[in-house]
């Protein structure tokens, strides 16, 4: 059992916590956390908050010497930062020991991404019958012909799209437009919701709205409504499970890629500032990466 000395701060820890708002959820995470750092104190008989880096460090090193994968051991550091700091400006101790606590390296994620076949799939899973069908499609089909955040594609007006250039005009992060080319399919797609999405405003005696994507009430449609259509949509094709609309935004990146184009240009569809942002969110295929450096590398072909 701990020591009151050790138990009391994180209780009046978590307490003001609590007090601040800080959600249920964070809270027990919180709690879960401190009851290790607690755990390891009682441990090595620590007689109370003040210790010094080098004690924290040998916390930190346990936490990876039990298999903890790095990103429970970053959450736990972070607490431990946190009620440290507390700890320090309420003045229960003379300085912090943790402020100089580092997390371990975090493996690089690759964002998900559907191949060829599961975009193909997924686009080809409803031809566009009335409202709901040629809407569902034209948000695919601009999903993954524009590589547009969700954000961005509910937030596209009628007077964005430039059909005679069959180009859409984006608004971006941080208020920046774009200019952004839609293919002649996906532009088929989007004038068969334009003829649904009139006769469907007239049926209902809706009024008329600068909203492209709208629901069942003529309102704008929201993010959070075209992720649930996604994931509908991802069960009914039998397409992997996880795939989020940001996929399709990684997917039309790495496979432009995949057949040729410069990542710069990507770069500029894709609404980036920095190219390295861009290289995350491509997935070169490796076989077709080899193919070109053989092809293109005057070194790599042979001679005879």
């Amino acid at each position: 059992m701990p020591t009151p000395a050790l138990s009391e701060a994180p209780a009046a820890f978590l307490l003001e916590e609590r007090a601040r708002g800080v959600s249920p959820h964070t809270l027990r995470a919180r709690k879960g956390d401190l009851d290790k750092l607690v755990a390891h104190a009682c441990g090595e008989g620590w007689e109370g908050w003040e210790v010094k880096p080098r004690v924290l460090r040998a916390f930190a090193l346990e936490l990876g010497e039990r298999g903890l994968d790095p990103a429970s051991q970053a959450r736990i550091l972070s607490t431990t930062r946190t009620f440290f700091k507390w700890l320090f400006e309420t003045r229960r101790i003379a300085a912090d020991p943790a402020a100089g606590l580092r997390n371990p390296k975090l493996p690089r994620r690759l964002p998900a991404f559907l191949t060829e076949p599961e975009s193909g799939a997924l686009l080809e899973l409803e031809e566009p019958r009335d409202f709901p069908t040629s809407r569902l499609r034209c948000i695919l089909e601009l999903l993954y012909a524009c590589g547009l955040r969700v954000s961005e594609l509910t937030g596209l007006d009628l007077q964005d799209i430039l059909a005679e250039a069959r180009t859409l005009r984006v608004l971006g992060k941080g208020s920046k437009e774009r200019l952004v080319p839609y293919h002649e399919t996906a532009g088929r797609m989007l004038e068969a919701y334009l003829v649904h999405r009139g006769a469907f405003l007239a049926a209902r005696e809706l009024p008329a709205t600068p909203a492209l994507l709208i629901n069942q009430r003529g309102g704008r449609l929201t993010p959070a409504s075209v992720r649930t259509f996604l994931a509908k949509a991802i069960e009914r094709a039998s397409v992997r499970a996880k795939v989020s609309p940001h996929a399709l935004r990684h997917s039309f990146a790495t496979h432009l890629l995949n057949h040729g184009m410069d990542l710069r240009a990507i770069q500029e569809l894709l609404g980036h500032a920095s190219l390295s942002t861009t290289q995350r969110y491509t997935h070169l295929d490796l076989e077709s990466l080899a193919r070109t450096y053989e092809s293109a590398h005057p070194r790599a072909r042979t001679r005879s």
